[in-house]
């Protein structure tokens, strides 16, 4: 039996399982539940009422939608203000994509204002917020796309509230495959002619995505080759978590590796077909867990702003 009156079980796991259904990726999934999880543990977020979050890159829209439908129904005491940016010259995105997210949301929140909370900025632009405006900054798959990881993380600590907190989940620089094209090492290498006979190598012995997407580069090896050594050596940036932890530290924040291993487990149990809660335990870091899990797929990281020793105690 459950614990909970029936009729508010039974709301929570029509809740839940709608929201397992209808998130875009495993990624989504596991920010709603990181951020659920931060606005029950964190003292300087659950005693507010109204959240403001910025999605640093939000591309299309879908995850701002996502936590736009999903964090009310989780935090119903808690009001939620969803922002977005994301950037016109750095060429990942397809063209005209932006207007694509704004009718997206349009036609599922048609409620929000969208266009005056979402900017479209050139990467070396001041983010156009102003200073200590958000609670929290998220980014899903976009670190690895940033060019100047010191402008990214001072830019974030400018707007983040003076105990804010953000979450980031990207791959970093040591993971062995790189997952755009599921390639080994490819996104190491410096040189573009490298990174080309790499890919050229590994794809013509039927590895990563050209078996099955060839059609869309006219069947031709090469051209899939020269295509997504352009994107490589143009559009990705892969930087160690040493590298980040030095950007962050000159932004006067605090890097941590929370809720990676709970990213692994989420996807772990999944792959069982064992559906897992929208919020975590309020598990520490595990260092020898990172260092492992870091080189297979992405990472999950949580930095604040700030000190903990002028922030209340957590909650147990």
């Amino acid at each position: 039996m459950p614990s909970l009156p029936e009729g508010i079980y039974m709301k929570e796991k029509k809740i839940t399982t709608s929201a397992f259904c209808d998130a875009e990726s495993i990624t989504y999934r596991h920010m709603l539940s990181v951020l659920n999880s931060m606005l029950k543990y964190e003292e300087e977020l659950s005693n507010k009422q109204v959240i403001k979050i910025l999605d640093a890159g939000c591309g299309q829209g879908k995850m701002l939608y996502y936590l736009h439908r999903y964090l009310p129904l989780f935090n119903e005491e808690k009001r939620f203000v969803l922002y977005g940016y994301d950037l016109a010259d750095h060429g990942v995105q397809e063209n005209g994509y932006m207007d694509g997210a704004f009718d997206y949301l349009k036609a599922n929140a048609p409620d929000v204002n969208w266009h005056d909370r979402i900017k479209l900025i050139y990467a070396n632009d001041p983010w156009p917020f102003k200073d200590n405006f958000f609670d929290i900054v998220i980014s899903n798959q976009v670190l690895e796309h940033v060019w100047d990881h010191d402008q990214f993380f001072r830019e974030q600590s400018r707007v983040l509230d003076h105990k804010g907190f953000s979450h980031h989940i990207f791959p970093v620089k040591e993971v062995f495959l790189d997952w755009h094209i599921f390639l080994p090492l490819v996104h190491k290498l410096n040189g573009w002619d490298a990174i080309y006979k790499r890919i050229k190598f590994y794809s013509r012995l039927g590895l990563g995505v050209y078996p099955k997407t060839k059609k869309d580069f006219g069947n031709s090896l090469d051209n899939f080759s020269r295509v997504w050594a352009d994107k490589i050596y143009h559009y990705c940036n892969y930087k160690t978590y040493k590298e980040l932890a030095s950007s962050a530290k000159k932004a006067h924040l605090c890097i941590t590796t929370r809720y990676t291993l709970d990213l692994y487990v989420r996807k772990f149990k999944e792959t069982l077909g064992i559906k897992q809660p929208f919020i975590y335990k309020n598990t520490k870091s595990s260092r020898l867990a990172f260092y492992f899990l870091k080189r297979i797929s992405g990472v999950s990281l949580v930095l604040f702003k700030g000190e903990y020793s002028s922030y209340r105690q957590i909650k147990k």
